[in-house]
């Protein structure tokens, strides 16, 4: 049976502790009056009534009992959704965000990145659901309750954070920033708990390693067209083959992000190598001569073992600078992979990735294609998206673990070759600072509150 978008309301009640339904909604919902029935939201159940509130023929609105609403944890009332499977009538969706550094700070519950999550939350406008941010810590698992920050709407408008107890929600999105954060014991413990619990799921748990995601996919002969030739280890050796074999590669650090770190180097028949790589003080360019002068130079503050050695791809230029694209991808309500926006990143000068953060330009996709491939551009634009989905369906079935979102580092090279050289199960979202990716922004996350309805069977 489909979920039914409902009015929540509470109101008291002295000698019953039930649900009122309507006629019509009784009849949707296949339940007779007085049929005793299991309410639940999230991993929380009560014994419950059923009462048919004739008042309200054809209403929508629900309503429950004030001694029920503080005995499933309800945190409001509002558009929701009711399911019955079985003798259990569900309310829901309850989606939990985890994170780390949640605080007791009703102007900054998580700190720096406050705004962020504001603006994840407010994509629950209209989608009847129960939306909260908590943290591993937060939870009772004894009472199936945790202590979550929600985003709710004020008179006048606005919003405002709201701190409430509220019960363990029926799917997980895993937003723990950082490696060093998983590595907290409350962390471990918290996803340990949850792999051992039945019918709580959890999607885009962990972090990827680049090496990791390169050898899920370089075998798949549906997606190994789109991989680059990578080895493990940055070892003398292997940089002198692959040097030999192209005339461009990339070193990079196994668990990097945002462009950190990169190394380019370009071997100059009879001049040697030009070694390109950014620090603090800006872009670096050195020259060697020899592979063991340059490797030398490029290790001496770096461990090998920590990189890897990658085929460079001679991309596609829009005003004499190269470009790839961040391809935002979603799963959404029905399961299935779609683009939710494809921004196009356009190196700055001298840099050696087309990082924001190292003169980097974010352009939307399409304004781009259109710039340089003319009336070809939708077929250009299709060919990535094609790639995308192919590649993000390889990721989760080679995986094995839900995955809600990905965001794939793409480009095209001079040939018009589709590449993808890294896969985020964290993607940042700073491409959607972006004034005209703002409908991009929005619909990324819209559709992560229909992946987490659809996980939770809603």
């Amino acid at each position: 049976m489909d979920s039914i978008l409902v009015r929540l309301r509470f109101f008291s009640h002295r000698n019953v502790s039930g649900i009122f339904l309507s006629p019509s909604m009784c009849q949707k919902l296949q339940l007779m009056p007085r049929q005793p029935i299991t309410l639940s939201l999230g991993k929380r159940e009560v014994p419950a009534v059923v009462i048919q509130d004739k008042k309200q023929p054809d209403s929508n609105t629900v309503r429950l009992t004030n001694s029920l609403r503080r005995e499933l944890y309800i945190p409001h009332g509002g558009l929701i959704h009711l399911k019955r499977e079985g003798n259990v009538l569900r309310i829901g969706p309850a989606i939990g965000i985890v994170t780390t550094g949640v605080r007791q700070d009703a102007t900054r519950p998580v700190g720096m990145r406050t705004s962020a999550f504001y603006k994840l939350l407010l994509a629950q406008r209209g989608k009847g659901v129960f939306y909260y941010i908590f943290s591993p810590s937060d939870i009772d698992w004894d009472r199936n309750t945790v202590d979550a920050w929600f985003l709710r709407p004020t008179a006048d408008g606005r919003y405002q954070w709201q701190y409430m107890t509220t019960a363990v929600p029926d799917v997980v999105y895993d937003r723990i920033p950082s490696r060093n954060a998983e590595r907290q014991e409350q962390v471990k413990d918290f996803k340990l708990r949850l792999y051992t619990k039945v019918n709580l799921p959890m999607f885009n748990c962990g972090f990827f390693n680049k090496w990791g995601v390169h050898k899920l996919l370089y075998p798949l002969e549906d997606v190994k067209e789109f991989i680059p030739e990578t080895y493990s280890h940055a070892s003398l050796e292997n940089l002198r083959q692959m040097l030999k074999k192209y005339r461009m590669v990339y070193l990079k650090p196994k668990n990097g992000s945002l462009g950190y770190g990169i190394v380019k180097v370009v071997r100059q028949p009879g001049r040697g190598f030009k070694v390109s790589y950014h620090t603090a003080g800006g872009n670096v360019e050195r020259s060697f001569n020899s592979y063991s002068s340059l490797y030398q130079h490029v290790f001496r503050n770096r461990r090998p073992s920590a990189y890897l050695v990658q085929q460079g791809v001679e991309l596609h230029t829009y005003q004499n600078r190269p470009f790839d694209f961040r391809v935002h991808m979603h799963k959404n309500l029905q399961n299935d992979w779609v683009v939710s926006c494809m921004a196009a990143k356009v190196a700055g000068p001298g840099s050696v990735t087309t990082h924001v953060r190292t003169g980097g330009t974010v352009i939307p996709g399409s304004d781009l294609l259109k710039s340089i491939f003319g009336i070809e551009w939708p077929l250009i634009e299709q060919k990535i998206n094609s790639a995308a989905i192919r590649i993000a369906k390889a990721i989760e079935e080679t995986k094995g673990d839900p995955l809600g979102e990905l965001g794939l580092d793409m480009g095209i090279d001079v040939y018009g070759h589709v590449w993808m050289f890294e896969a985020n199960s964290k993607p940042g979202r700073s491409v959607f600072k972006h004034a005209a990716l703002k409908q991009a922004d929005e619909l990324s996350r819209s559709l992560l509150i229909d992946f987490s309805c659809f996980l939770a069977n809603f």
